[in-house]
């Protein structure tokens, strides 16, 4: 397998895949796609899966095809694989044949039923990002990727990095500000609350929020739910906070 990586061509594909895909899903899709296209030889076609861990959580966020999904995901029932490795530690994992492999063998007897004879993991470069990430490499041939194809992973993982990376950023600061409005919506909420509950029982503020978390606890529910509620029941309607 001789896949040779043109460092210009891969920065510039993947500052496209940035620009012309609507969010990060479609551009992580679109770079497993690629990678797998890429990586793929005269020996056969490669699949490919990216796994992405934040919060010390797994997941599959892309796949080339429907199996290489499925075949990324069957590590997480076992807790371990050659993919998860290589995202926890951040090292390359390399599996010439499962046939022979001893080192996840549980893994091994599932991923053999599902026609995949080697793997290549390689870590993604993430520096400030609050994630670690890796491309996974199947083949349904063993001893698919010698020394020259591991050496062009690296390379076109690392030149791939710097638009992952750039996504994941702007994913985080996404979830920031979600959280920041869901957060802001919430106080606006519960500030109505307060003010019904003042009025109508002479009360102070601190009583009114008592109120509140009281029935929040014995109700089982999210201060935010109460507080909703209490406004419905007061014939105010939903309440929106409105931003600039």
């Amino acid at each position: 397998m001789d896949v040779r990586v043109n460092e210009a061509d891969v920065v510039g594909r993947v500052q496209d895949m940035l620009l012309d895909t609507q969010d990060v899903q479609d551009f992580l899709e679109e770079l497993a796609r690629y990678s797998a296209e890429r990586m793929s030889g005269p020996q056969g076609g490669i699949y490919c899966g990216i796994t992405l861990l934040r919060h010390r959580s797994a997941a599959t966020v892309a796949s080339s095809s429907e199996h290489a999904q499925a075949v990324d995901e069957l590590q997480y029932q076992f807790g371990d694989g050659p993919c998860l490795r290589s995202c926890r530690e951040g090292v390359i994992v390399h599996v010439p044949d499962f046939e022979l492999d001893t080192e996840f063998p549980e893994y091994n007897d599932t991923v053999l039923q599902n026609r995949i004879r080697s793997v290549l993991a390689v870590p993604f470069d993430l520096p400030g990002a609050d994630a670690r990430a890796g491309l996974n490499l199947y083949s349904e041939k063993p001893n698919v990727f010698d020394t020259t194809a591991i050496d062009s992973a690296i390379s076109y993982v690392q030149q791939a990095s710097k638009g992952l990376r750039l996504a994941v950023l702007l994913a985080q600061r996404n979830d920031n500000a979600a959280n920041l409005r869901r957060a802001m919506e919430s106080r606006t909420i519960i500030d109505t609350a307060v003010g019904i509950i003042i009025a109508q029982n002479r009360c102070s503020q601190e009583d009114a929020i008592n109120l509140i978390k009281s029935a929040s606890s014995t109700r089982n529910l999210k201060l935010r739910d109460v507080a909703a509620a209490i406004v419905e029941s007061a014939g105010g309607g939903p309440v929106a906070t409105h931003f600039e």
